[in-house]
């Protein structure tokens, strides 16, 4: 059984469900929840990231953001593994987690004070839309009450990025139809130009991005802002910013 207060919260979010929603929501509902953020990602659909991780379109501050960067760069991580899956990855302790799982996330999480990590994924039977994700800064798993709330704020959640079932409801909120505004549209951009000036599938050159961002220890969206302005070109044996031609990046 939900607590009161999810009720009320899958109220406003019926509400809301035409409007769109906010950070500001994004920050209640992580109250309401018991964790300190969320974000939600949409799944990557027949795009070059489709197995590779998906689009961000929703979370209630910076430090989600980063989360949700960190396992997109590394494609590994908890909302990765739900998304790949379709399964709930409840963590209470990353501390407890073996290494092997996760080995570039792990180290990343705690760099940036995330000690226990909720991931549910967006899913009405055969569908799956994308992944809710939930951090906590201190360690403690969830209880049956909160899991509860989880899991009836996700199927509401989904509906909503789903829009309304109804037709007839022209003003119902969908947040598949995106493209332009996608938050890593400069990455898919950067992809393309690796993809044509290499000569190789955009999976592969995807895969050449988040290695190098990864190891310049850059966030990957300022990697795809260099390729797309020209500041930093890929090349088959490594990378090269301008005015440095004779040194290979990593």
């Amino acid at each position: 059984m939900v607590t009161t207060r999810m009720t009320a919260l899958l109220d406003e979010l019926a509400v809301r469900r035409t409007a769109g929603l906010d950070g500001s929501f994004a920050r209640h509902c992580a109250e309401v929840l018991g964790v300190d953020g969320l974000a939600v990602t949409l799944s990557g659909g027949a795009s070059a990231l489709q197995h590779s991780g998906g689009e961000p379109v929703w979370f209630s501050g910076p430090a989600d953001v980063a989360l949700e960067d960190l396992q997109f760069t590394l494609g590994e991580g908890p909302g990765t593994d739900a998304l790949r899956t379709g399964r709930l990855v409840l963590e209470g302790d990353l501390d407890l987690v073996s290494r092997e799982r996760w080995p570039g996330f792990l180290p990343g999480a705690e760099k940036l004070g995330v000690r226990a990590v909720f991931s549910v994924p967006l899913q009405i039977g055969a569908i799956l839309v994308g992944v809710l994700t939930c951090r906590r800064a201190g360690p403690g798993p969830l209880d049956q009450r909160s899991i509860a709330d989880l899991l009836v704020f996700s199927d509401a959640l989904t509906l909503t990025l789903l829009g309304s079932t109804e037709p007839e409801d022209p003003g119902a909120g969908n947040w598949l139809a995106i493209d332009a505004s996608l938050y890593r549209a400069e990455v898919h951009q950067a992809t393309g130009m690796i993809s044509v000036r290499l000569g190789v599938p955009p999976a592969a050159a995807l895969v050449r991005l988040r290695a190098y961002a990864y190891a310049a220890d850059e966030p990957i969206l300022e990697v795809a802002r260099d390729v797309v302005a020209r500041r930093l070109r890929f090349t088959p044996d490594g990378a090269l910013r301008d005015g440095d031609g004779s040194e290979t990046a990593r």
